[in-house]
């Protein structure tokens, strides 16, 4: 498991170089005109995690293995969009299985970028592109409630089930109002999983600052903060730009440069982050002489499957794990002085992982 993220927004708002900047990537110069990214771009970054490498100064090892987040770039979505105007919505099936979305919100001025509308308005900007992703669910559950009329007409009690949860969502979405926004048990969630909706996703809002307001103080930011929090999203500001200075730095340069721009850490890492909290994802460790790894699980997860993720047979296979914390290897700087201290511990398929567990599954044959 991994954190899987799929980038929206209008044309020019920096998209694509935020995709840059999170991939180390060459996808093209920002440009002054509209739908400079036309086709859906992929790429794969490290997870940054500085415990991988403080592990590996106790346990001797071959190599460090970070986790990874995926990202897809797709065009700007413009107003009509699910009508066919621009470049349509056929790219969205690029980040159909995309676990969050992060969507790119201008709110920086800039003579030489010209804006989709004329002018910068953050929160109408957002809607734009939120009303466009919901008339494409829209499309998608009128023709789901098509394909299980006939089976519900008939007592299929699968599909009377699935066709109550669409229906309900037609309802919201004819409201004006985008399905995160939509109270949904566990049953109908699964429900409506196969239709991999857009605004049903968990959203960060990544609002592209100034390079003068990296604190995200100002107006433009407030504003999208509170339309945020009307439709249930996150906000996240950061300056693309200025992150795709610094992932080209050494670590020293970098560390130097964001001292002098007040930053205590880059917004790509905070990004990271919050997809993290957003999604509920936690990180566990294995280590060993081969590897130092890191694994994504949701918090709550038990220890079969953590195993699970390692490889599927494994969650059934599971017999029970030894465990401790990164804090105690920190501590006690080994394996032997973690045990010796009572520290090391037998966990069953019971145990909850916790965050920096450091574990060693005894798996069944």
């Amino acid at each position: 498991m991994g954190l899987s993220c799929g980038i929206v927004g209008l044309p020019n708002v920096g998209k694509s170089t935020l995709f840059n900047a999170i991939t180390l990537s060459e996808t093209g110069e920002r440009a002054n005109f509209m739908f400079s990214t036309t086709q859906p771009v992929h790429g794969v970054v490290d997870v940054p995690d500085d415990r991988l490498a403080r592990i590996a100064e106790y346990i001797e090892t071959g190599r460090l293995v970070p986790a990874q987040m995926s990202v897809v770039d797709i065009p700007g979505l413009v107003s009509g969009s699910s009508q066919g105007e621009g470049l349509g919505i056929g790219f969205l099936g690029a980040i159909k299985e995309s676990d969050v979305l992060l969507h790119v919100v201008r709110c920086f001025e800039n003579a030489d970028v010209m804006h989709v509308s004329g002018s910068i308005d953050p929160a109408v900007d957002a809607e734009i592109v939120e009303m466009e992703l919901a008339q494409a669910d829209l499309q998608t559950l009128q023709r789901n409630v098509e394909r299980v009329t006939k089976k519900a007409r008939v007592g299929d009690k699968d599909a009377i089930a699935e066709k109550t949860v669409f229906e309900r969502c037609i309802a919201h979405l004819e409201a004006g109002d985008l399905l995160r926004t939509l109270e949904l048990s566990k049953s109908e969630l699964q429900l409506l999983r196969p239709l991999f909706l857009m605004t049903i996703k968990p959203t960060l809002f990544v609002a592209n600052v100034d390079a003068t307001d990296l604190d995200g103080s100002s107006p433009k930011v407030a504003e999208l903060r509170g339309y945020a929090e009307r439709t249930r999203a996150e906000v996240l500001h950061l300056c693309a730009d200025i992150e795709a200075e610094l992932v080209r730095m050494d670590a020293e340069d970098r560390q130097a440069f964001m001292e002098d721009l007040g930053l205590r850490e880059s917004g790509l890492v905070r990004l990271i982050h919050a997809g993290f909290d957003l999604l509920g994802l936690q990180t566990f460790f294995t280590a060993g002489e081969m590897e130092v790894r890191a694994w994504v699980i949701h918090k709550g997860d038990t220890g079969p499957v953590g195993a699970g993720v390692i490889h599927s047979d494994f969650t059934k296979k599971y017999i029970r794990a030894q465990i401790y914390s990164f804090e105690d290897l920190m501590e006690l700087h080994s394996e032997a002085a973690i045990k010796a201290k009572g520290k090391m511990r037998n966990e069953g398929k019971d145990y909850v992982l916790r965050d920096g567990d450091i574990c060693n599954f005894l798996i069944g044959n």
